[in-house]
């Protein structure tokens, strides 16, 4: 993978016959480098013409985010194939059925490591995905794919100890130190599944499992589906059944209760060392942008299917 990631204030995106494509931010210059796939511009630019059409001559997209709002300069979009699969009720249902399939898997993947097989909130998982390979509209299977989050939460209850007042997820605001530490990680999770799109020319806002609401990245909710539980679970849960994270950790108020710097700068170490963790596949984060290839091919027609990320025993 070849990703370029630029960030400022008052740059140029300009192409020089003697530098090639080249970004100028304050006085300096960052080339794109000649294998590059895609550039992610953050902040506020300029891009030449000259810049733009050397950029589609080598088949780099460029994706420009500002204050405004984003915008990707593909020489082969995908976005038509894209929507053209959101507007196919057959299709939609067919990989949103896969994701929360995929995703439950995981999620009693989990509670079987946690010694939690067997329980009542295990049982009922499994009753539910009988009932996700039956459901026939999107609404029906996030109804049911709330339902198997909800009973996974109430069975970690079982094993994160009491003092940490975890006694449901919270969201928006949390309200006990768990629920933080999952948000936080989540927002990064979402963070890292968006780039990998991006990567792949698809856009992070049409998604098919979440809704597109604006410019919110419903495509990243959909891939992050996959990789809560070895990435973000994997991280939050072992952090505090051993009761290595702290009150000083988390600000608490009467809007929620959230990571402080010291707390964040925590869960990031243990949310990059998932990242890391090598497989026979690769690393974590290599998969994530294995999915986003499985499903932008899928949007080209090249796969019939698509094939979530599914927890084994080396993951």
């Amino acid at each position: 993978m070849s990703l370029d990631f630029l960030y400022g204030w008052g740059y140029v995106l300009e192409f020089e016959d003697e530098e090639g494509l080249l970004v100028k931010v304050n006085g300096s210059k960052r080339h794109i480098r000649s294998d590059a796939v895609c550039a992610e511009l953050d902040g506020e630019g300029t891009l030449t013409v000259r810049s733009i059409r050397e950029a589609i001559k080598r088949k780099i997209r460029i994706s420009v985010k500002s204050k405004h709002g984003r915008v990707m300069l593909d020489p082969h979009p995908l976005v038509i194939n894209q929507v053209s699969k959101f507007l196919n009720d057959e299709e939609r249902i067919k990989v949103s059925r896969a994701v929360t399939q995929a995703a439950s898997l995981n999620k009693l993947y989990v509670l079987k490591l946690l010694g939690l097989k067997g329980c009542e909130e295990y049982l009922k998982i499994e009753r539910l995905m009988d009932e996700l390979a039956k459901s026939s509209t999107v609404w029906g299977l996030m109804s049911i794919e709330a339902e198997v989050a909800k009973s996974y939460y109430e069975a970690l209850r079982r094993i994160i100890p009491s003092e940490y007042g975890f006694t449901a997820r919270s969201r928006r605001p949390p309200r006990d130190p768990v629920s933080a530490s999952i948000s936080f990680l989540n927002m990064m999770l979402y963070q890292i599944c968006a780039r990998a799109l991006r990567y792949y020319g698809l856009d992070e806002r049409i998604g098919f499992l979440h809704e597109p609401r604006g410019e919110r990245a419903s495509l990243a909710l959909d891939l992050a589906e996959e990789f809560k539980q070895p990435l973000v679970d994997a991280a939050v849960i072992p952090a505090f059944t051993s009761r290595s994270m702290k009150k000083w950790h988390f600000t608490y108020s009467i809007n929620g209760v959230f990571l402080n710097k010291r707390g964040m700068s925590k869960m990031l170490k243990l949310f990059r060392h998932r990242l890391n963790l090598r497989t026979s596949k690769g690393r974590l984060e290599e998969q994530i942008y294995l999915q986003a290839s499985k499903l932008a091919e899928w949007v080209l027609g090249l796969r019939k299917n698509y094939e979530p990320f599914i927890l084994t025993l080396e993951v």
